[in-house]
Formats: structure tokens, C-alpha cells, sequence
């Protein structure tokens, strides 16, 4: 994908095209966004604009490098991720001494550093050094939810970039394109719930979409029931299966951000979040959010669908 194609961001894709032109990329560089915001494809456009071996027009989408980049094959790309936990100190001190070594055929060696906010501080410290002593043809990207939780003296030696979502319309069109079979009302309405968010959409249609949105609603109102089994039974429907036990969570994720806003008086389109933002105090919001959060990450551990449910059925009634 070149940048000229990447879904929304105007400003953020301007400012990047007039660095790429002028030859000035920094050498480390943070993308934040939110969860589906594009930053991956973002870090891949840039690496593939790193090893381009084009004249003129860098990424050109057409030479050999360019191609193997797309096919993410290109030896002088390389991938971590904090999500199969490849940014443990030992695997940044690795990445450290590669660094240092020639590319094998492009201009430059690209780091890809994906969700570094699973980067604990000892490993940003280690990868601190590089980064403060780059080698010669060497380009770092990194991409993290939000900026913020990196320390302060990585922050301060990359250049930060904002992803955001791209908005309804283009999430609309990306989305009928890939599900041409889905009807175009469903399509909107997701992208809708999603507010523009391209990959939140992809995923929701993909993964069962309103039934996903309708079921994590129903969990939130049912937290705030005198009785538990009603929660308990909804949360036992996540047991049929774990992509859309995955989507629902992300929605439930959703809905808690929106009680953190309704809680501050902000105007928010969830019934569920607004009921629970009049119940509760902010500690119990957050507490909720914060166990939400902690099994969306349980969920990509290999654990029993029953046991899971069980003990989540516990923890957002505590």
C-alpha cells in the first residue's frame, strides 16, 4: 500500500509525505493510535519507503524490494511484537547487536516494534542505548496504543505520529469492499458503533458483528442486577466461540470507555454505559474497565471458554 492510500489521517499522511521528500525521516519514530487506527499498516508503508530502491517517488510499489516488502519477506525488515512477547529485554538486546550489522540488500535495515506497550521498562531501557547511539542506515518504528506509556526518555528520541480512525465513510467503503456480500445497512451501522474505526469494523462484521455489540450491552446492563445469574448466563454464551467471545470483549471495552465519559457528563450513544455511569462511582467504572482489559488478554492464552466465563461472570460483580 502506498501512503496516498492509507484511509484518512490528511494531516498525518501530509506530514509524513513532505518528510519522505525531503529525506528526512528520524531515525526512531512512534505511532500511537487506538486499536484498529491503521499503525501497522502505517509502520509497513514506512519501512517499504525505507528500502525502496527507487530514484525518485520512494515507495514506488514497483521494484523488487517494494514487492518483497508487500509480502513482508524483504530480509532487511524485521518484526517483534509485544503481543507473542518479543520485546523481553533479552530479545531488545538481540535487536540492539543485529542493528549494528550491514543491511543484506537495501539502503536500510527496518525495525518493526509492534505493541510496545507490552515493552516493560527494563527493555526500554535496554533499547534506550541503540536509540540514543543509532548505527548508520538503521530505521525504528514502534507502535503503541498510546505514547504515554513509554518512558519519557524513549519518548524524547523518536519522533511521535497520531493515528486516528479514519471515519464512517471510509471504513464503509473499505468494508463493502472486502465483505461484498454484507448488506450495506449492517456495514454502515457497524462502522457506525465503531465511530470510523477501519479495523474495530472489519473485525466486528467478521467476527459477528451486531450480535457481538447487542451481547456486550446486554452483559453491561446485566452487572447492575440485583441477581447474578443473569450475568452469569450471558457470559456463558462466550463459550460457543472465541473469535466472537474476542469481539464481544472489544465491544465491552467500548462501552467502558464510554462510562468513563458518562461519568464526566460527556454524551455517550450506550444505554448501558450511561446506566452504569449513574449507579456507580468512578473507582468501580475504572475497576470494571481494568477487568475487562485484563480478559481480553487472558483470552489470547489458551484458556478453558467455560472456566473464563465463570470467572468473569466473578470479577465484574465484584
Amino acid at each position: 500500500m502506498l501512503l496516498s492510500e492509507f484511509a484518512g489521517n490528511a494531516e498525518l499522511k501530509y506530514e509524513l509525505s513532505e518528510i519522505m521528500k525531503r529525506g528526512t525521516l528520524p531515525h526512531a519514530i512512534i505511532i500511537e493510535g487506538a486499536a484498529g487506527t491503521g499503525k501497522r499498516t502505517l509502520a509497513d508503508i514506512i519501512a517499504q519507503y525505507c528500502v525502496c530502491t527507487a530514484e525518485s517517488g520512494r515507495p514506488c510499489g514497483k521494484c523488487n524490494s517494494c514487492m518483497k516488502a508487500e509480502k513482508k519477506i524483504h530480509p532487511d525488515i524485521v518484526y517483534a511484537d509485544g503481543e507473542k512477547k518479543e520485546l523481553s529485554v533479552d530479545s531488545i538486546r538481540n535487536i540492539r547487536t543485529a542493528a549494528y550489522i550491514k543491511p543484506n540488500e537495501a539502503p536500510m535495515k527496518v525495525y518493526i516494534l509492534s505493541n510496545c506497550e507490552k515493552m516493560l521498562a527494563p527493555a526500554q531501557n535496554a533499547f534506550l542505548k541503540v536509540l540514543e547511539e543509532p548505527p548508520q542506515n538503521v530505521q525504528f518504528i514502534m507502535t503503541v496504543k498510546s505514547a504515554s506509556s513509554m518512558l519519557q526518555t524513549v519518548r524524547s528520541r523518536a519522533r511521535i505520529f497520531s493515528a486516528y480512525p479514519a471515519g464512517i465513510e471510509d471504513s464503509v467503503k473499505i468494508a463493502e469492499k472486502r465483505f461484498p456480500n454484507k448488506d450495506i445497512d449492517e456495514i454502515r451501522h457497524t462502522a457506525e458503533i465503531c465511530d470510523g474505526n477501519i479495523g474495530m469494523t472489519l473485525q466486528m462484521i467478521e467476527n459477528g458483528g451486531e450480535e457481538a455489540q447487542k451481547l456486550a450491552e446486554e452483559i453491561f446492563s446485566a452487572i447492575t442486577q440485583s441477581t447474578e445469574y443473569p450475568l452469569l448466563a450471558l457470559t456463558g454464551r462466550l463459550t460457543a466461540d472465541r473469535n466472537f467471545a474476542v469481539n464481544v470483549l472489544d465491544c465491552m471495552a467500548e462501552i467502558a470507555a464510554d462510562c468513563v465519559k458518562a461519568s464526566v457528563g460527556v454524551k455517550v450513544s450506550s444505554q448501558a454505559a450511561v446506566n452504569m455511569a449513574e449507579r456507580y462511582s468512578r473507582k468501580r467504572i475504572a475497576e470494571t474497565a481494568e477487568h475487562i482489559w485484563n480478559a481480553r488478554k487472558i483470552l489470547n492464552t489458551n484458556v478453558n471458554l467455560n472456566l473464563f466465563c465463570t470467572w468473569l461472570s466473578a470479577v465484574l460483580r465484584t
